[in-house]
């Protein structure tokens, strides 16, 4: 008879909600829309990039389309912290995928682990 122990090592184990990293992740490759926070604004934003930048950050490059932004031009190409990302979630609506001016080369990231 096997010991309860492992029984339990032989069940799938919950998981929490995800990270924020691999809910954008998700978004990048499903192509769909987020919207968070950051540095007190509000932003809405087309994922198309996640990776480690050479700085050893992760970070986001989108394509903000609504919401507001410290220089108020948009909408435009922003780059993201991961970790001063807040509120994050999807937005319900998916977008049809790599802007023409996307840069694929993913300039200053060492890993890249999702692209548009």
């Amino acid at each position: 008879m096997e010991s309860s122990t492992e029984d339990e090592l032989q069940q799938p184990q919950p998981r929490g909600e995800p990270t924020a990293g691999e809910l954008l992740v998700r978004a990048v490759i499903g192509h769909q829309v987020v919207e968070f926070e950051y540095h007190d604004h509000h932003r809405i934003v087309e994922p198309h990039l996640v990776g480690i930048h050479e700085a050893g950050e992760a970070m986001l490059l989108a394509y903000q389309t609504e919401g507001t932004s410290r220089n108020g031009e948009l909408p435009g190409w922003r780059t993201f912290i991961l970790a001063e990302i807040h509120g994050l979630g999807l937005e319900g609506r998916p977008f049809p995928g790599p802007r023409p001016d996307f840069v694929r080369s993913a300039g200053g990231m060492t890993e890249v682990f999702a692209r548009a």
